[in-house]
């Protein structure tokens, strides 16, 4: 059985960890950009506001090559005399998803850099962790309640009524996962931070 190189264990820890800071730096540069993108798409067309918005399966011409039949259940709506609250609710649910997200990016590298220092099992990582899984929280529930709010005062500013919600919600579930997921890690860092103090107590 072939032994590890601790040195070597380190250094390829060491790398990952770089790489993991990078990438939570690309990502934080990512959804400033697709925060941005959203915002400016919602006041694309003047005085109205343009929306997605999940819809019922129709049946579509395609435009590739001559036209093709397809299906489609998003619909892209451009909607004038929307009310004021109901416009906030839509920038909101863009703000909070977005900062949230951006939060958890920071929250994240902040972890990396103090493994980077050997710094593993402590409060602050427990802290950094839990406010990475609140703000996965709030991003997946906060963006996902206002943009309901919104949709709902788009399609009845056209006379229908909104009744994608499960949509929403479904496009919600990755992300509560994820938070979730780091939930369950504030309980590594937690047991191994009381851990570490049971065992400095033996020495």
């Amino acid at each position: 059985m072939a032994v590890r190189d601790p040195a070597l264990q380190t250094k390829r820890d060491r790398g990952d960890l770089a790489t993991a800071i990078g990438v939570g730096a690309l990502a934080i540069g990512f959804l400033l950009f697709d925060g941005v993108r959203q915002i400016t798409e919602l006041f694309s067309a003047p005085d109205a506001v343009t929306v997605r918005a999940p819809a019922s399966a129709q049946t579509i011409t395609a435009d590739i090559a001559d036209g093709v039949p397809a299906s489609t259940d998003i619909v892209i709506l451009s909607v004038e005399h929307v009310n004021v609250v109901s416009i906030v609710s839509l920038l909101l649910g863009v703000v909070i998803s977005t900062l949230g997200l951006i939060a958890t990016a920071v929250f994240a590298t902040l972890v990396c850099r103090r493994l980077l220092r050997n710094v593993v099992f402590d409060r602050v990582n427990t802290r950094l962790a839990f406010a990475a899984s609140v703000g996965l929280l709030v991003a997946g529930l906060g963006g996902m309640w206002f943009h309901n709010m919104g949709l709902n005062g788009v399609f009845a500013a056209i006379g229908g009524e909104f009744d994608g919600q499960t949509a929403l919600l479904m496009d919600a579930i990755p992300t509560l996962i994820a938070a979730f997921a780091v939930g369950v890690l504030v309980i590594v860092f937690r047991r191994g931070s009381v851990l570490q103090k049971d065992t400095e107590g033996l020495v």
